[in-house]
């Protein structure tokens, strides 16, 4: 089950090229499906990797700055 907040995705080129057309067509079974595999695959993916790193708040990339932090990089916290 989802938590309830604000959540952050990210979509590839064949992502957005799929959701383009499932709206251009006005596909609704692929529009379903997209939603169910993309949208609410890639959420509950992200909430489950911040459930595993015990953070509550921060994002995917905030944890990869907090884990090494390049040159240019600031840390963020």
């Amino acid at each position: 089950m989802l938590e309830i907040r604000r959540t952050a995705i990210f979509l590839d080129e064949g992502e957005l090229l799929e959701l383009e057309r499932v709206i251009t067509d006005r596909d609704v079974e692929g529009a379903f499906a997209y939603l169910r595999k993309s949208v609410y695959g890639k959420i509950v993916t992200s909430q489950r990797l911040q459930c595993h790193a015990g953070m509550s708040g921060d994002t995917v990339d905030s944890l990869r700055f907090k884990a090494r932090p390049g040159p240019q990089e600031e840390v963020l916290e």
